[in-house]
């Protein structure tokens, strides 16, 4: 059946580190590598409003080089970097275990990878490649892989978009970031839309990842 892995990365040559450390209040996430020559590319996407203060972290990061911005769309903008000699978060062993990465996000001051193990030989292959680098590695969480990353499916497109954009804009934090009217400005609806929306997304979302053949004593 395999795990899904989600742990806390963080190391100071792991790529883009400083500046994930410099700008707290976005943000990124990995979404791909190129290597073109002598060179490899890095492209990210940054969620937040920051931009000023994430290309100027990014221009002093030594990890990285020519910071290219890509496309920049409402509250997402996408850039392209070089690799200067930086750690990959994902350890090269690992590309024969069958792992697949879900996502990789910024957080809790490093990197947060959620990932897909096959058995827990690749669990033991994932946590010493991050050891013999020197790459600090928490847990956050392991369980048994199931529908559970099936659940996104249940939404609509629409809600998938609410969530998103709430979650990235900082809606969720605590404290809150932005309001339901930042969101609803972003997304050109009414505040009471995006109050409707993200209340349906949210009961998918427990609908399709709670068990649903307990109910709270509270309410029997």
């Amino acid at each position: 059946m395999g795990f899904v892995l989600e742990a806390r990365l963080s190391h100071e040559d792991l790529v883009l580190m400083p500046t994930i450390e410099d700008v707290s209040g976005v943000t990124i996430r990995y979404e791909y590598t190129v290597s073109s020559g002598e060179d490899t590319f890095l492209f990210v996407s940054v969620f937040g409003n920051e931009y000023e203060a994430v290309e100027e972290a990014i221009d002093a990061d030594h990890t990285v080089s020519d910071s290219t911005r890509i496309a920049a769309f409402p509250n997402r903008t996408i850039y392209r970097v070089t690799l200067a000699s930086a750690l990959d978060p994902l350890p090269a062993q690992c590309s024969e275990e069958g792992l697949f990465v879900f996502k990789l996000t910024s957080g809790e001051r490093g990197w947060i990878i959620r990932i897909y193990l096959p058995d827990r030989d690749a669990l033991a292959v994932f946590r010493e490649g991050c050891r013999d680098r020197g790459v600090s590695f928490r847990v956050r969480q392991l369980q048994e892989s199931g529908s559970l990353d099936d659940a996104t499916y249940f939404l609509t497109e629409q809600q998938h978009e609410i969530l998103l954009l709430a979650y990235y804009a900082g809606y969720y934090d605590i404290p809150r970031r932005v309001s339901q009217g930042d969101l609803a400005e972003q997304l050109g609806v009414s505040t009471s839309a995006v109050s409707q929306r993200l209340r349906r997304a949210i009961a998918e979302l427990i609908a399709a990842t709670l068990e649903t053949n307990r109910t709270p004593e509270t309410l029997e």
